[in-house]
């Protein structure tokens, strides 16, 4: 009666295990989509569309499935898919450590549950973009519990269907995935017939890529590459247009990118990656092959990012992404270890051991469960969501909108494709012009629209040309960019004048009026959910992609505010009206209010304190416009027109001491500053 209850609760640990972590992730799941490839994802599986290489297309066809499911928008039920992939790595695993390894049940559904609290592993699983990596995962522990059971058959075939997943992440295992299929050679022997089975399974897994070349026949909206001839499917299988991204890096990138990796290592769960390294010696012991074969699988996922990912310090949290499936062998070689060490304990000791070991485990659960959800969990995420929307807003019918970034092109394709939402406006991505599909597919969804063709690849070089061209052929459509400043040789001429998130573009010639009240009722309509949220505040990602971009547009309207003052300035006379002066009083009070949003919304930025101390200053406020100049000279140490503008002041105030301090340190900086020269003149010759 015994033996029969434990087995069937071991059974049901399976579902429980499942139920608990995935319910763990609904707490957190994010009910839109995260600042990185996430909508492009949703996208992708909302349409049946083909991604960017390598094209992901079993993820994209299951993920289908579930953006079929009737719950909520697209983005929240494709976040789904992310949650169950990584809850059913923690079923997984729980299987894998109970019966490949022999743990104690206990332990390994203990074991198996920090998967769901891992310091990356919690937050990927909330998001679409990053359940990719768990479905790795998923296929990777699925592997290995078929060459443990000596399956090969089953093991090539789920080697295919996860080279049709991520095959450059499984070309890294192959080495370690080699080794275990040695020892297993080596100590019962693989004939022929098993091997050319076990090939014509990986075949079969593998031939889940034909998807690709089938559906871009059929031109989605989301065609990355189109894959319908033999060239565009080897380009993109290959990753080409992504061959260089990373040439040119040095040893101090990859040193930088093993740092990044060993400290995400060591706190994915809780310290217990030094459990893993003392795991691996023990394990060793036990058996070498399968300790050797682990450890390489380990190893080369970990040496290939750090060695070849090579990006710059703005794109590392891309370690962490791409290293994730990596972290599975912490858990792995810990719990490995410790039942090696448990083996060795007989009698009453070992089962107290035991309990004593599932009772810390259970509290390390706890305390890191509880710190992902203060931390980590994204159900209150709305900011790309809300960028891409707020964009719009300021958009016209039928307008041009120039974007730039990840975080602005993708979402607008889900908005437009998935939503149908402002189908009208030209979402134009500057970096994806020199694609042949992207300005093919913005043909084709915007019928009235004239747009370049080429008969030949081409590259960067080509972006300036066609965006003149799209802009002159398209006289009728205003103009419109996500953007604030235009690159050099990009659409010279044109002016540019701020609304909401987005600046208006007037070419060369073109009068470029700036309407102060529809300005500033757009900012009155836009959604501002979450923005410096004191419960959960916001990530160093999203705080450096979208709400860095908040505060720019706000002290970009502030800047106009405060030229809106000095016009008035300048045509104040000794017999001016009242209203005159305050007109040009009402003026410098509303840059100062957007300068001082622009602070609160990014407090970090060197540029936005020093307009604030302009605007205190033209507000008749030295001693706060002295503030402003010495917080940006603390944030930016060479920001030599604050220290100038300081400067004066202190001269205006007579603390000449400090103003030849201040001047010298302009000139120190910038030795041909005429008029910092200038002041240290006048001191001189006042005797200071």
């Amino acid at each position: 009666m015994g033996s029969d209850f434990s087995a069937r609760l071991e059974k049901a640990l399976y579902p429980l295990i499942f139920l608990a972590a995935f319910g763990f992730f609904l707490l957190g799941l994010d009910p839109s989509f995260y600042a990185d490839d996430s909508p492009e994802t949703i996208t992708a599986e909302a349409l049946l569309g083909i991604p960017h290489p390598p094209g992901y297309p079993l993820h994209t066809l299951l993920g289908h499935l579930f953006s079929l499911l009737p719950l909520g928008p697209a983005s929240l039920r494709v976040n789904l898919f992310s949650a169950v992939l990584a809850a059913s790595v923690c079923a997984l695993l729980y299987g894998f450590l109970k019966n490949a390894f022999q743990i104690p049940t206990g332990l390994s559904a203990a074991f198996a549950l920090l998967w769901a609290v891992g310091a990356t592993t919690y937050p990927s699983a909330l998001s679409a973009k990053t359940g990719i990596y768990h479905f790795t995962t998923l296929l990777l522990v699925a592997i290995l519990w078929a060459l443990w059971k000596k399956r090969l058959e089953l093991a090539a075939f789920l080697l295919g269907l996860s080279f049709a997943h991520h095959w450059m992440t499984m070309v890294t295992f192959l080495p370690g995935l080699g080794i275990l299929v040695y020892g297993q050679w080596k100590g019962e022997g693989i004939g022929k017939k098993r091997v050319y089975q076990g090939f014509s399974f990986f075949l079969a897994g593998l031939s889940v890529y034909l998807f690709l070349p089938i559906r871009a026949l059929q031109n989605p909206w989301l065609n990355w590459g189109n894959p319908s001839t033999w060239y565009n499917f080897v380009f993109d299988f290959f990753r080409t247009q992504y061959l260089h991204a990373g040439s040119g890096s040095g040893l101090d990138t990859r040193l930088k990118q093993g740092w990044v990796y060993l400290q995400g290592a060591f706190l994915e769960f809780g310290g217990l990656w030094l459990a893993a390294l003392w795991g691996i010696r023990k394990a060793y012991s036990e058996d070498k092959t399968r300790a050797l074969g682990l450890a390489a699988l380990w190893l080369g996922l970990v040496a290939s990012v750090v060695f070849y990912l090579g990006v710059s310090d703005d794109q590392l949290y891309l370690v962490h992404n791409f290293v994730l499936p990596s972290q599975v062998f912490t858990l792995l070689f810990s719990a490995w270890g410790l039942k090696i060490t448990l083996a060795k304990r007989e009698g009453d000791w070992r089962g107290k051991a035991e309990k004593v070991l599932i009772g810390v485990l259970v509290a390390v659960l706890a305390g890191l469960g509880a710190l992902r959800l203060s931390r980590d969990r994204q159900a209150d995420y709305t900011y790309d969501y809300d960028y891409a929307l707020n964009g719009f807003k300021s958009l016209p019918a039928n307008a041009l909108y120039f974007c730039k970034g990840d975080s602005i092109v993708f979402p607008c394709w889900y908005f437009q494709w998935v939503e149908q939402k402002r189908a009208d406006v030209s979402v134009i991505g500057v970096d994806g012009l020199p694609m042949e599909w992207v300005r093919k597919n913005l043909a084709g969804f915007h019928p009235g629209l004239k747009v370049p063709r080429t008969s030949r690849p081409v590259g960067l070089e080509s972006i300036p040309p066609m965006a003149q061209w799209i802009v002159a052929q398209n006289p009728y459509r205003e103009l419109y960019f996500s953007f604030d400043e235009l690159d050099a040789g990009f659409l010279a001429g044109v002016k540019m004048a701020p609304y909401g998130l987005t600046e208006k573009g007037y070419g060369a010639g073109q009068e470029a009026p700036w309407d102060e009240g529809k300005a500033e009722g757009i900012w009155q309509t836009l959604r501002l959910r979450h923005l410096n949220d004191p419960v959960f505040p916001v990530d160093e990602r999203t705080q450096d992609l979208l709400v860095h971009d908040y505060a720019v547009f706000r002290n970009a309207l502030g800047l106009c505010e405060e030229d809106l003052g000095d016009e008035a300035k300048a045509k104040v006379t000794p017999r001016s009206a009242a209203q005159d002066l305050l007109r040009e009083e009402q003026d410098y009070q509303k840059s100062f209010e957007n300068y001082q949003w622009a602070v609160t919304c990014d407090p970090h930025d060197a540029l936005f304190e020093f307009n604030l101390g302009n605007a205190c200053f033209n507000l008749g406020r030295p001693s706060d416009a002295m503030a402003c100049f010495d917080k940006a000279t603390r944030l930016n140490p060479r920001y030599t027109e604050a220290y100038f503008n300081e400067a004066v002041i202190a001269l205006q105030s007579r603390d000449f001491a400090k103003a030849r301090e201040l001047f010298g340190k302009v000139l120190e900086l910038d030795p041909t500053h005429a008029e910092a020269r200038r002041g240290l003149d006048y001191l001189t010759q006042l005797g200071h």
